[in-house]
């Protein structure tokens, strides 16, 4: 599947490099740009969709996260009244399973010789190609963590497809921004108590996700005739109210358009946002060796780091609605 935005491959000219890489002919009457244009991508700051743990399990293999489920016979069989035994009370227990996370570790190393050293330490421009191999190693780590946090890395999953969630294929049955506006009066109620049916009434939502082409057309306004707030401030209102939080966030995300899911379904997402719910961890963030040669003419470094997909620990506390509108 062509997914535009995944991380673009860089290594096969689309950077339309010619022969003769960074040295190119100017003469006394050339100018120098005061800015280099540098290649684009599609980013999103994902920590604000998924709680990202930083530090745990660092130079291990796994993560194990642990479980606990209250386990007895129930509150009323513990009423008791002179008639009792005392000797032979009901007990409580607990019962635990455990959740075990994949740690992937990952390192690219950087190369570079006295001739680009010197060049770019006398280059009279803003432009080091040593600086922009070092910027490139650094977007391949973000852009491929931004991956692996929504879509998964293997057999690992991520945000957007948690095979363990529930998936609610009838209460949005079209993109918000062409609801009609008594669907639209009803559609926050709808969700939210699908929500919390799901969870059988234990967490109420702290996310609403939602892709970004139906994010785009909620700036309009329900009526035209009096323009007094879009769709997004009145659901945004509606959500912050009916779950008493002032903190409720409703984000755009271009990985839950269909064209870039999974080409067949839109995917919307309920969640609570709190690592004991959802997580993905990263035991080692980004980090760069000091560059060393052996030779006096090479040096060299190696950026590294390790990570892992994402964990729903309460899967209940979370809910998918999928539709296959255009």
């Amino acid at each position: 599947m062509k997914n535009p935005y995944r991380m673009l491959d860089t290594s096969n000219g689309e950077l339309n490099r010619n022969s003769l890489g960074y040295s190119q002919l100017i003469t006394t009457l050339t100018a120098v740009g005061r800015k280099v244009s540098e290649q684009k991508f599609y980013e999103i700051e994902f920590a604000e969709y998924v709680p990202v743990v930083v530090g745990n399990g660092a130079y291990q293999r796994s993560i194990i996260n642990w479980r606990t489920y209250v386990k007895g016979e129930g509150f009323k069989t513990g009423v008791i009244g002179n008639a009792t035994n005392k000797a032979q009370l009901p007990l409580v227990d607990a019962a635990y399973d455990q959740i075990s996370q994949n740690i992937y570790n990952w390192a690219k190393g950087m190369v570079y010789n006295v001739f680009e050293l010197e060049e770019s330490m006398r280059a009279n421009t803003l432009f080091s190609l040593i600086e922009a191999r070092e910027k490139s190693r650094r977007k391949e780590w973000d852009l491929g963590l931004q991956e692996v946090a929504f879509l998964g890395y293997g057999a690992d999953k991520g945000l957007l497809n948690q095979s363990s969630v529930t998936v609610d294929s009838a209460t949005i049955p079209k993109r918000i921004p062409a609801m009609s506006a008594s669907e639209f009066n009803l559609f926050a109620g709808l969700v939210y108590e699908a929500y919390r049916a799901n969870c059988v009434r234990t967490a109420k939502p702290t996310h609403f996700i939602i892709p970004e082409a139906d994010w785009n057309g909620l700036i309009n306004f329900p009526d035209a005739t009096y323009p007094l707030k879009t769709k997004l401030e009145l659901l945004e209102a509606a959500f912050k109210t009916i779950t008493a939080n002032q903190g409720f966030k409703i984000l755009p995300c271009a990985y839950c358009d269909k064209a870039n899911f999974d080409t067949t379904n839109n995917r919307y997402v309920l969640l609570n946002y709190d690592e004991s719910s959802v997580k993905m961890d990263l035991p080692i963030d980004y980090t760069m060796t000091a560059a060393g040669t052996f030779n006096g003419f090479s040096w060299e470094n190696v950026g590294f780091g390790s990570f892992t997909g994402v964990v729903a620990q309460r899967e209940k506390e979370m809910l998918y609605f999928g539709n296959t509108a255009t």
